[in-house]
């Protein structure tokens, strides 16, 4: 069998092709891929893939301070006990959520889930990145028959939002 290697974005000035080569030696050499061995084989200046890696440790600290802050923002949630016969009830909803107009967005924007939720325009904007993550999933793992009938719900979520993945939601 033969494969072809692309990115899912254009972001990386290395073809997919060597990226993706140099990933199967590394298998060959290791037994398996992981981001540790992954970034050891970058070290070398010489690496086909060093050139993807932030090698400036203050500039790579401040990137990794940011990530920790979007997983810091994307793991809080706000808990609603609910006051009924059942005291152990509760609703967790993500406190936070990303209402950035544009994908991949350098500098994504957060606003409260009920903010958000409650006024028109940020609603569509969360409705939009939730079905595109939905999308995503999907294309990820559509060899997975099991997975139809979720597949399917997708696509009734899709037609009834009127949600063409290149646009926003309507």
């Amino acid at each position: 069998m033969v494969y072809k290697y692309e990115w899912k974005t254009g972001f990386y000035k290395i073809p997919a092709e060597e990226v993706g080569k140099h990933m199967e030696n590394l298998q060959r050499e290791k037994g398996e891929v992981t981001c540790e061995n992954l970034l050891d084989s970058a070290r070398p200046e010489d690496s086909v893939i060093h050139s993807l890696y932030e090698w400036d440790d203050s500039a790579a600290a401040e990137k990794y301070r940011l990530e920790q802050s979007r997983k810091i923002i994307g793991n809080l949630v706000r808990v609603t006990v609910v006051e009924s016969s059942k005291p152990e009830e509760k609703k967790i909803v993500r406190a936070f959520v990303n209402v950035s107009e544009q994908k991949g967005v350098e500098k994504a924007i957060y606003i409260d889930t009920e903010t958000a939720l409650s006024q028109e325009k940020t609603r569509a904007i969360v409705l939009r990145n939730a079905l595109s993550e939905l999308i995503a999933f999907k294309k990820k793992y559509k060899n997975f028959h099991e997975l139809a009938s979720v597949f399917e719900a997708i696509d009734d979520t899709q037609l009834k939002l009127k949600f063409d993945e290149n646009q926003e939601a309507q």
